[in-house]
């Protein structure tokens, strides 16, 4: 007679959540919160947290991870006294990354916190809609449309920034049914 084995310890489901996600979610933190220590101390908050989760039995994914980081990151906001000075931080243009082209830097100014959003968790942390979808609590089909709008916001507010022509067409959307016959 076999007997099951079992499976992997706690410790060996958390030690691979960890190793899966914890420079994605330091990343994520960093890009937000200045001084960057901040961010050490919620990366250490928030596997405190998925180490509970491993302890009742779950096997998080990378995107449910950064959706705790991002939940913690908006309960620091409300609750710290340091809350105050991380907005005005962000209000003067300390965004992490750094942005090296001033055209590009303007652009992501002008636009909404949103899609702001989207566009850095789409293009600098590299998530899949699905991914963002839980990050943010919505379906990817609404994700995926709030991204298309939020690109024609950036490729409209390049073209208000007086970016040459051949930069612009790298930033504007893709029409894919252009030059179509619409049928009616």
């Amino acid at each position: 007679m076999m007997f099951p084995r079992p499976g992997p310890a706690p410790e060996e489901r958390f030690a691979a959540v960890h190793a899966a996600c914890h420079d994605t979610v330091y990343r994520y933190l960093a890009r937000r919160i200045i001084p960057a220590h901040l961010a050490e101390d919620l990366t250490g908050e928030v596997f405190m947290i998925v180490w509970e989760k491993v302890l009742g039995g779950d096997h998080p994914e990378t995107a449910y991870v950064v959706a705790i980081a991002r939940n913690l990151l908006r309960n620091a906001y409300r609750s710290s006294a340091k809350a105050s000075k991380l907005r005005m931080a962000l209000a003067l243009g300390h965004l992490r990354p750094s942005v090296d082209n001033p055209q590009v830097a303007s652009a992501l100014a002008t636009m909404k916190e949103t899609e702001r959003e989207l566009l850095l968790l789409t293009y600098w942390d590299s998530f899949t809609s699905e991914e963002i979808a839980v990050i943010l609590g919505s379906s990817p089909g609404a994700i995926r449309v709030r991204l298309h709008r939020a690109r024609k916001a950036f490729a409209t507010a390049l073209a208000a920034s007086n970016v040459p022509p051949s930069i612009r067409q790298y930033s504007e959307p893709v029409n894919e049914h252009a030059g179509e016959v619409q049928k009616r």
